[in-house]
């Protein structure tokens, strides 16, 4: 005759039906899992995108109004004339600030081109540059 379960063996019993119970469950959890990585990825890509977006419509116009205000200035010293006042600047001035502005407007776009396409692959597959020649 069998003999009745005890409480340990109820235990180790039920122990054993959760984890087959989850062992089946197991390959459903990890298609959610696949899946929700993909969401996740895609929802970044989609933020990232928006993002660089807005970036790049903000250094457009910062870079627009730039060099808008060196036309404006260029114009300005070879007219003489400034919102109907005169204007005068050393000619080493206009030189300095147009060559400095011009520089920064190229190193903002580079930056953002940079940071916009990042290269892809990493540095070890890169050839150096003896080997390159």
């Amino acid at each position: 005759m069998p003999t009745p379960p005890t409480d340990n063996q109820a235990a180790i019993e039920r122990a054993i039906q959760q984890g087959l119970e989850t062992e089946r469950r197991s390959p459903a959890a990890n298609a959610d899992l696949e899946r929700l990585t993909r969401q996740l990825r895609y929802r970044e890509a989609v933020d990232q995108r928006w993002l660089r977006l807005g970036v790049g419509a903000i250094v457009f116009v910062l870079s627009a109004g730039w060099l808008a205000a060196d036309v404006t200035l260029t114009l300005a010293a070879g007219w003489g004339e400034l919102g109907g006042r005169p204007f005068r600047l050393d000619s080493s001035v206009l030189v300095a600030f147009l060559t400095t502005s011009t520089a920064t407007v190229i190193g903002l776009f580079l930056v953002f081109l940079r940071w916009l396409y990042p290269q892809t692959n990493p540095p070890e597959e890169r050839q150096p540059e003896s080997e390159r020649r």
